[in-house]
């Protein structure tokens, strides 16, 4: 179900915050038994890379998944990479590869469909089932868009993406912050982060990385929407680029649009003489008859020391 981030996550810890904490607590012993309950983790006969997050979305964690396979492609690392997902949104329960061209995101979810667009991409419920799948297909590497929680799969490398904008939040974890887990269980399984925005010090290995707009120049009036963990990212990202926007409106991460809300929107941007703009995840969520009539605003992770990035891949995977 999609699920709309509670601001107070991103406050200072308060009488929410702290009323949540009993509840906290036993979705936290939850989460530990179903680790115990699982079988040992399957070691694929391919390296795999996991990038994940501590918190409950909005960390940059796919751009940074969609960088690392630009990287791998561009170094020649590795001929026939693969991406693995949960496909998290999607309905699916089967491994499959996905097929931007028969699938859509209530199938297998928009990350999944934004992943596609660059390399095979395959969603697996079980990410061992999926990482089969990979080696059937003769994938030389996989790597993982999230599964940082996720114990059934060996890890060669796991990278902790952070937003430095946010951090972790209030510290709590679910539901009373935007943690996940702990992060006293959360650093034993990184083995570097990739931090986005300002420095990071930290005894583990630091990429550090900018999220910018590919496009620079926005023109005329918008109105801008977005379902994302931190929808509101999009509308900073917009009154930065100095874009006129005369409209905002916010849904739940990985929201399924509906023809109805989408001709609300599209009203509204004619009543105003302004254009829709969403992000590019939000674009594959979209009604297919109304895809043309909406811009996206394409962004890139950027490594500030790609070269370092390329050397300690091939030291730890080598």
């Amino acid at each position: 179900m999609p699920f709309k981030t509670p601001e107070f996550w991103y406050q200072p810890a308060g009488l929410r915050a702290y009323a949540l904490l009993p509840f906290a607590w036993l979705y936290q012993i939850g989460h530990v038994i179903n680790q115990g309950l699982k079988s040992s983790p399957y070691k694929s006969s391919i390296p795999v890379i996991c990038i994940g997050n501590a918190v409950a979305g909005g960390s940059g964690k796919t751009p940074a998944a969609l960088s690392f396979m630009k990287t791998i492609q561009e170094s020649g690392l590795y001929k026939n990479p693969y991406f693995l997902t949960r496909g998290y949104g999607g309905e699916s329960n089967s491994t499959s590869l996905v097929d931007a061209q028969k699938h859509n995101a209530a199938q297998v979810g928009d990350e999944a469909l934004l992943l596609a667009k660059h390399a095979p991409t395959i969603v697996a419920t079980n990410r061992a089932d999926g990482a089969k799948l990979a080696e059937r297909a003769d994938a030389d590497l996989i790597i993982m868009d999230d599964g940082l929680q996720n114990n059934s799969l060996v890890k060669d490398i796991t990278f902790l993406v952070i937003d430095r904008a946010v951090d972790f939040g209030n510290g709590k974890t679910i539901p009373a912050g935007p943690l996940r887990e702990p992060l006293s269980r959360v650093l034993p399984k990184i083995g570097a982060v990739i931090c986005i925005g300002r420095p990071l010090q930290s005894d583990k290995t630091v990429f550090e990385a900018d999220i910018t707009p590919i496009e620079n120049n926005l023109t005329g009036k918008y109105i801008a929407f977005a379902g994302l963990g931190r929808p509101k990212k999009l509308l900073k990202t917009l009154q930065d680029m100095k874009a006129n926007i005369v409209g905002w409106h916010e849904f739940a991460d990985h929201h399924l649009y509906t023809q109805f809300e989408i001709d609300a929107l599209l009203k509204e941007a004619n009543a105003q003489d302004a254009q829709l703009i969403t992000t590019e995840k939000d674009h594959v969520r979209l009604p297919k008859a109304v895809k043309d009539k909406i811009k996206t605003l394409p962004i890139a992770l950027n490594f500030k020391d790609e070269n370092s990035l390329v050397t300690f891949l091939k030291n730890k995977l080598n």
